[in-house]
């Protein structure tokens, strides 16, 4: 007599319970994967404190370090980012990131258990596609983002050097030079005709803008300290304006050579 009140308030709670639950986070695909061990435990601090690189001068730097003899995997940062594991050691890193609904990405560092000096360590390569967070951390970043692209009809050249600054000055003093704030260079730059060459980039990492300067960036394509080529802004001439006064953050530079 007093079942069916109670079998309707339980059908009840099950229902609002459904109607609350959020999916469990899925595991996120892989694009690429490299590991292996360090014997200096002084080079682990080149690991990101946020578990993630999303700047090509960082991943030059560290992978430069930790797997000198191995040529520095290339990584598209506009569209892509790595996430770094490690564990003290000679041991080897196991990580799984998941995803959740919302785009923020969560990972474990766990690691085998071998007594030794150094680390090991584990790079994943993800796709930015869906992901706004890691382990709740933007992954917006700071400083000026963007790719440098040198069209295929422009002629071939090897070992010349690929150098983008970024400037700060104060808009109100005309008799004050620019300031230089950060650089990006990629060494033994080259270039094959018929083909794009894309280079992405990340200046200014550290950078805190300050709201009454101005910041533009270079870039040039040099060859014995001698200007070859010349980035611009949408493959359009004029100062490329950055990051204060509504200027972007993100740019597109298409080379040319100097005239």
């Amino acid at each position: 007599m007093f079942l069916r009140p109670v079998t309707l308030v339980c059908c009840c709670l099950v229902s609002s319970l459904t109607i609350v639950a959020q999916a469990a986070p899925t595991t996120i695909e892989t694009l690429d994967m490299w590991s292996g061990q360090v014997n200096d435990i002084a080079l682990r601090k080149l690991a990101p404190s946020t578990g993630f690189i999303t700047d090509p001068t960082h991943w030059q730097k560290l992978c430069k370090t930790w797997q000198p003899d191995v040529k520095v995997p290339g990584v598209d940062f506009g569209k892509q980012l790595v996430l770094v594991g490690t564990v003290p050691g000679p041991n080897r890193v196991i990580m799984r990131p998941a995803v959740d609904e919302k785009g923020n990405v969560t990972f474990l560092v766990a690691g085998t258990k071998r007594g030794g000096p150094g680390f090991g360590y584990k790079l994943i390569l993800i796709s930015r596609q869906g992901v706004k967070t890691i382990k709740g951390q933007s992954i917006a970043g700071k400083g000026v983002r963007g790719t440098v692209l040198i069209p295929g009809k422009v002629r071939s050249f090897q070992k010349h050097m690929l150098e983008i600054k970024l400037w700060e000055y104060d808009p109100f003093l005309a008799d004050v030079g620019a300031k230089l704030i950060d650089r990006f260079q990629v060494e033994k730059y080259q270039h094959q005709d018929g083909q794009e060459t894309t280079t992405p980039f990340t200046v200014g990492a550290k950078l805190e803008p300050r709201k009454n300067r101005r910041y533009y960036i270079t870039v040039f394509v040099l060859k014995n300290g001698k200007r070859t080529h010349i980035g611009e802004k949408d493959g359009k001439s004029g100062l490329c304006n950055v990051l204060t006064n509504g200027n972007p953050a993100t740019v597109k530079i298409i080379a040319r050579p100097v005239r």
